[in-house]
């Protein structure tokens, strides 16, 4: 009996310590279901066109999208590492290294919106009236002056894999703007979108592990 009261005080305990967390991310899901209930019903769309899986609402094989997919789980993995290390940095009041997470983390994040939205591919032509080059100029001018802003963080981390990272990207960008839409040419392209994803994904992992290291040093 004593034990199962000293869960409980604990349970609330614990409940009272991560309350505000709970109720902000809880306050969040519950706007989220309303604003899908709100545009289901505005826009005359079945709520489980929201909420099941694209694959089983549209009949696919269950290999569909595979590659994308990866992509975003690393995508997502990576804006995760650089806004937790970012929040390390912050707790150790490492302003400049804060500073770079938290936009590397930003960047990230937008990519894997991106890529999980097909935003380039149809949301801003299609209802923005941007055409898919002027979005990837738009990118392209947002992570210069991001490396250019960040050069000195960049250069004291193994740049050679953010390097790589661009450089695949960019051969996947020309692969989609000037290659026919043939079989092996998506493969191609997604190919080295891939491994573009797989290359950033590996140098925010060390740059992060490197920079949380100095923080903890620094507060040992």
């Amino acid at each position: 009996m004593k034990l199962i009261i000293s869960l409980v005080q604990e349970s609330i305990h614990q409940i009272k310590k991560i309350s505000p967390v709970l109720g902000l991310s809880y306050l969040l899901l519950l706007a989220l279901l309303a604003s899908v209930a709100a545009i289901s019903e505005y826009f005359h769309i079945p709520v489980s066109k929201f909420t099941r899986d694209p694959t089983q609402i549209l009949n696919g094989h269950p290999f569909t999208g595979i590659l994308s997919n990866i992509g975003i789980l690393f995508w997502c993995s990576t804006a995760a590492i650089c806004f937790f290390s970012a929040a390390i940095q912050w707790k150790s009041k490492r302003s400049e290294s804060l500073k770079f997470l938290l936009f590397s983390g930003m960047i990230s994040l937008l990519l894997l919106l991106d890529d999980l939205f097909l935003l380039h591919e149809i949301i801003f032509p299609k209802y923005l009236f941007l055409t898919e080059t002027t979005v990837y100029l738009v990118y392209i001018f947002i992570i210069f002056i991001y490396l250019v802003k960040f050069k000195h963080d960049i250069l004291k981390a193994d740049y050679v894999l953010l390097y790589f990272a661009l450089g695949f990207f960019s051969l996947s960008i020309f692969s989609d703007v000037f290659l026919m839409e043939e079989n092996y040419i998506f493969l191609l392209e997604d190919g080295f979108k891939l491994f573009g994803i797989v290359s950033w994904f590996l140098f925010f992992v060390r740059t992060c592990f490197g920079k949380t290291q100095e923080a903890l040093d620094s507060n040992s």
